[in-house]
């Protein structure tokens, strides 16, 4: 309770101007509120490559989605604050637009529910320089894998990309269906390994 009346109390002496007269804590609260500038304006760009992307789909399939989405109990009359928390979480600008090209593809019945969320969850926790390779990994075969940067494999095995074949040597890290799922739905463009 003495700690809850300690903040309203900075608040308060902050809300006041008296204790923007402190050198230190002008500085601070300077910064903070930068800090929050920028979060924001960070935020505001994701959104904006995620719904400008987003904008491809007709109309009727967007509507069509969202009561979709709603059906489920994830989403369910919160599609909005569950599609600005996916969004912040997500740390580079180029994640939203792929996000909303799952959210397209799950418009236009490519993919089903449970795989755009498993698709979704994968693009959080992919490292964004390593998106660039998954068109490439799709396609390795054993032979390949083994010749693949070991924490590149790594960052594809945490995201549900990679897995282990479980050979008897050690195996090796081999794509999975839901990796291949980003290529066949068109989400990441197919690359021969001619291009690479």
């Amino acid at each position: 309770l003495g700690k809850e009346y300690a903040e309203l109390g900075i608040d308060a002496a902050l809300e006041s101007g008296a204790l923007k007269e402190i050198p230190f804590v002008s500085t601070v609260v300077n910064m903070c509120n930068s800090i929050s500038m920028v979060k924001d304006h960070i935020f505001a760009t994701k959104l904006i490559k995620f719904i400008n992307q987003l904008s491809d789909v007709p109309l009727h399939d967007r509507m069509i989605m969202v009561d979709k989405l709603n059906e489920d109990d994830k989403f369910a009359g919160k599609v909005g604050t569950a599609l600005i928390e996916i969004l912040d979480r997500m740390e580079s600008e180029a994640k939203p637009e792929l996000a909303a090209k799952c959210f397209s593809a799950y418009a236009k019945e490519i993919i089903n529910y449970n795989q755009l969320r498993h698709m979704l969850h994968a693009l959080e926790r992919i490292p964004t320089f390593e998106i660039n390779g998954i068109a490439l990994f799709s396609q390795s075969t054993i032979r390949d894998s083994l010749n693949m940067d070991e924490s590149t494999l790594l960052a594809y095995v945490n995201t549900g990309l990679g897995v282990n074949n479980g050979g008897l040597d050690g195996g090796a890290i081999i794509p999975t269906e839901l990796c291949r799922l980003f290529i066949s739905s068109e989400i990441i463009p197919a690359q021969s390994k001619k291009q690479a």
